[in-house]
C-alpha cells in the first residue's frame, strides 16, 4: 500500500511536486470547458472563408488556455471544388509537447460528407469550438454553415470551478426564480400554518385542559392561559403596547408556548417581555409587525440566553422593532424579503444563534451584537443597506455568503462601523465576503478588502 499527499512547505528540498500533481489536484475541482466569464468566451465570427475566434479562456485537465488577440482560422485550403466537406476547429492540451493551441481537423470531402471528431486520448485532449461546412466551390463561408458548439457539454461547455459546467448569468437566473419559488411556497406554507393554528386552538379549547388565566391584550384579541403551559391568542388586528413591566405577560414563567390565530397583524411593543420559560411560537400568516422588546428577555449578564429557542418570521412581516429577539435562544433565523423596518438590537445577545439569512433590503444597526456563535451568515442580493455595529462582537463569524456579484456588494450603502466600533472599525474575525463570481479578503496589514474574481 502507498499513500500520497500535498501540499506542504519544502524542508531542505524535502517536499517536491511537479506540475502534474498541480493539473491533478487543480481537474478534480475545474472541469474541462471555457471560463464563461473571461473576456469574449472565443465567440466565433466568419468572414469569406475565415473564422475568427474571440478572445478568451479555458481549462483542459487541470491546464488553463488563454487567447489575449483575436485568431483566425483560414479554411481556403480546405475547399474542394466538387465535393462538399467539414471541418472541425477546437482547442487541444497535448501533453507530449506540453502545449495547448488551436487546430483544426479536416474531414473527408464527399457528396454527403460526414463531420470530422476530435478524438482524446491519455495524452491529448480537445475541446470544439466550432464545425464549419464547406460547399463545394465555395467562396464565402454562410451563416448556417457554422455551428457553434461552446455550449454543448459533449464536446466543449462552459465551466466554472466545482460547480461543473454553467454559465454564471444562467446560474444566477436560476438562483433568483428559485428564490422567487421558494418565497411564494413559504407564503402558501404560512398560510397552511395560520389554519393548522386555527384548527389547534379549537382543539385546545376543548382538550387544553384547566384553564389558568383569560383576558384581552388587544381591542379585538384575547387570550387564554392553560395549565400545559399553552397560550392562545384570538382576535383580529394589532395588539396592545406595553412598557417593561405591566404587560399581562410579564415574567409569567407557566408560558411554555405561544399560539396566536390567523387575523392577528401586530405585536405590541414588549407583549412577551421577558417569558422566560416560552420556548415556541407560532407566528399567523397575517402578522406583518413585531413590536418593540415583543419577546427580549431582561438585559443580564453576557451571554444569557432564555425563551425562544426558534421562530419562524412569516412572509407578511414588514416591520421587525428594536430588542424584538434581544437575549433570547433562537438557533437560525430567516428575515424575509418584505421587511422594510429594522430597529436596533433586533437580535442582538441571542448567543445561541449559528445560522442566519436577510433576503430583505437592508440590515439594522447593532442587529446582530454579541451574536457570539453566529457561524453561519447568508445575505441576499436584494440587500442595499448595512447598519452600523451590526455585526460587533461576532467572534464566531469567519466568512459572510453573499448572494450577488462583487459588484453589488461593493454597492451596498455601509457605515465605516457596519463591523464593529473598535480600532478602523474592522472586528477582528471576519476574513472573507464570498460572492457568486469571486470574494473580498480582509487584508489585516492594510485594512482593506482585497478582490479575488474567479478564474
Amino acid at each position: 500500500m502507498s499513500f500520497s499527499y500535498g501540499f506542504f512547505n519544502a524542508q531542505n528540498l524535502d517536499r517536491v511536486y511537479t506540475a502534474e500533481d498541480f493539473t491533478a489536484y487543480l481537474s478534480s475541482l475545474i472541469c474541462n470547458g471555457i471560463l464563461d466569464t473571461y473576456r469574449q468566451c472565443f465567440a466565433p465570427t466568419i468572414k469569406n472563408l475565415s473564422v475568427t475566434f474571440g478572445t478568451g479562456k479555458a481549462w483542459i485537465d487541470g491546464h488553463y488556455f488563454i487567447s489575449d488577440t483575436l485568431h483566425t482560422v483560414d479554411c481556403a485550403s480546405y475547399v474542394d471544388e466538387s465535393l462538399n466537406r467539414y471541418v472541425a476547429i477546437g482547442i487541444y492540451c497535448d501533453r507530449s509537447t506540453r502545449t495547448c493551441g488551436i487546430r483544426i481537423l479536416a474531414g473527408t470531402a464527399a457528396t454527403s460528407p460526414t463531420i470530422p471528431a476530435f478524438t482524446n486520448n491519455n495524452v491529448t485532449t480537445y475541446l470544439t469550438l466550432a464545425v464549419v461546412r464547406l460547399r463545394a466551390g465555395t467562396t464565402s463561408i454562410l451563416d448556417s454553415d457554422l455551428t457553434d458548439c461552446r455550449a454543448d457539454e459533449s464536446k466543449c461547455g462552459y465551466c466554472k470551478c466545482i460547480l461543473g459546467k454553467c454559465r454564471v448569468t444562467e446560474m444566477l437566473a436560476e438562483m433568483a426564480k428559485t428564490n422567487a419559488t421558494l418565497d411564494e411556497l413559504q407564503k402558501r406554507l404560512d398560510a397552511m400554518n395560520s389554519q393548522i393554528s386555527e384548527l389547534q386552538t379549537k382543539v385546545d379549547d376543548l382538550t387544553a385542559g384547566e384553564i389558568l388565566a383569560t383576558g384581552q391584550c388587544g381591542e379585538n384579541i384575547y387570550y387564554v392561559l392553560y395549565d400545559n403551559g399553552k397560550l392562545l391568542l384570538r382576535g383580529t388586528g394589532a395588539t396592545y403596547d406595553y412598557t417593561s413591566h405591566d404587560s399581562v405577560f410579564y415574567q409569567n414563567d407557566q408560558i411554555k408556548e405561544i399560539v396566536l390565530s390567523n387575523g392577528i397583524t401586530r405585536l405590541g411593543d414588549r407583549l412577551f417581555y421577558h417569558c422566560a420559560n416560552a420556548e415556541t411560537v407560532s407566528l399567523p400568516a397575517t402578522l406583518t409587525s413585531i413590536g418593540d422588546s415583543a419577546f427580549a428577555q431582561e438585559d443580564a449578564a453576557i451571554g444569557y440566553t432564555a425563551g425562544l429557542t426558534s421562530v419562524t418570521i412569516p412572509q407578511a412581516v414588514t416591520a421587525i422593532q428594536s430588542f424584538a429577539f434581544q437575549h433570547t435562544a433562537i438557533t437560525e433565523v430567516t428575515v424575509p424579503a418584505n421587511v422594510k423596518t429594522w430597529g436596533k438590537y433586533a437580535f442582538s445577545g441571542c448567543a445561541k444563534l449559528k445560522t442566519a439569512r436577510v433576503a430583505c433590503n437592508s440590515i439594522g444597526a447593532f442587529a446582530f451584537t454579541r451574536c457570539t456563535a453566529l457561524s453561519n451568515l447568508t445575505i441576499s442580493a436584494n440587500c442595499k443597506t448595512f447598519g452600523e455595529n451590526m455585526l460587533t462582537y461576532c467572534e464566531s463569524l469567519k466568512t459572510i455568503t453573499y448572494e450577488g456579484t462583487i459588484t453589488q456588494w461593493n454597492a451596498i450603502t455601509k457605515p465605516s462601523n457596519w463591523m464593529s466600533s473598535g480600532k478602523h472599525f474592522y472586528n477582528d474575525y471576519l476574513q472573507k465576503i464570498q460572492c457568486t463570481d469571486g470574494y473580498l479578503e480582509y487584508d489585516s496589514e492594510n485594512d482593506v478588502w482585497n478582490e479575488v474574481k474567479n478564474g
